[in-house]
């Protein structure tokens, strides 16, 4: 191993949950180091990404405009009567998770039916309901982050009604396919919706190609996949953030972290999933872990051993 000893040794000392990781930089893949065979898993949050490419897409296409009142586009999906504020959230606040709610609605609504004793995994037939039902705290103008599950499934549901197809299906010939990610698993709700939030199934190799995409601009082996613009605008800082670590007080664009590292920013699913896009460097680090406690000291050997291992 050329690039990945340090990064390895040291997760193996720290006895760090990393099951795969993969380095690759100016269009190849560099290195890769499995600590337990390489399949897909779920990427939890990090499928939000994916969700924002969708709607980059569908931008592109027309289907409709980031400017858009998502009651307009949903109009004969929704309740008559909502919850003050509701009229003024557009596809730009989902997308940037600025929405008026406080705390995340859905999160919220698995700890009330978990305390009811009522049985479940994520109750996503009701995630609708309890984006829709929960007063916002502050207007969609003030742009006001707060961390929001149901913010990404609404964006999928957006996709989904203006494409005719759910998000994966949506998806399959515009970015898996030209990505050769094949048949890719996206758990759904019972109406058929991609969850948008988590649910997607990948590879870290599979993750890294994603990252390159973002990497390049919306562009993968000369097709321009995203619109350039959007990406441009989904990475790069669109709100401030804070939380209990500092790489959770770098900002968030649409549906990516931003990152302590200057430039950087991530794809970001519990248990550090990762993709780390560090564009310094032309360089893209995927890593799928199960990791309860240390995610971000992971994420932080990013910096500490592999950056310092590749050339600009």
């Amino acid at each position: 191993m050329k690039y990945l000893k340090d990064f390895v040794n040291r997760v193996k000392s720290e006895n760090l949950g990393v099951k795969n990781v993969c380095v690759r930089q100016k269009g190849e893949l560099l290195e890769s180091y499995d600590f337990v065979e390489p399949k897909r898993i779920q990427t939890f949050s990090a499928s939000k990404t994916f969700t924002a490419m969708a709607a980059g897409i569908a931008i592109g296409e027309g289907l409709f405009k980031i400017t858009d009142k998502m009651v307009d586009i949903l109009e004969d999906e929704l309740p008559e009567e909502l919850p003050q504020g509701f009229e003024e959230i557009t596809v730009w606040n989902l997308l940037t998770m600025t929405t008026g709610h406080s705390e995340c609605p859905i999160f919220k609504m698995q700890g009330e039916m978990r305390e009811k004793g009522i049985k479940g995994a994520h109750f996503t037939d009701f995630w609708q309901d309890a984006f829709l039902n929960m007063p916002l705290t502050y207007s969609p103008h003030d742009k006001k982050f707060a961390y929001n599950n149901g913010a990404s499934y609404m964006l999928s549901k957006i996709v989904g009604k203006k494409s005719g197809r759910n998000l994966r299906d949506y998806l399959t010939p515009r970015l898996f396919e030209p990505l050769k990610i094949q048949n890719p698993q996206w758990d759904t709700d019972s109406f058929g919706n991609s969850l948008g939030a988590i649910g997607l199934y990948l590879t870290a190799e599979e993750l890294s190609k994603a990252g390159e995409v973002l990497l390049n601009c919306g562009e993968y082996e000369g097709k321009q996949l995203i619109p350039s613009g959007f990406v441009l605008d989904m990475t790069k800082k669109q709100v401030e953030t804070d939380g209990h670590d500092s790489e959770m007080r770098c900002g968030y664009g649409y549906q990516v972290w931003m990152c302590t590292y200057p430039g950087a920013y991530r794809m970001d699913g519990m248990f550090a999933q990762f993709c780390v896009v560090v564009p310094d460097y032309k360089a893209v680090v995927a890593i799928t872990s199960h990791e309860e406690k240390r995610g971000y000291d992971i994420l932080r050997l990013v910096w500490d051993e592999i950056l310092p291992s590749l050339e600009k």
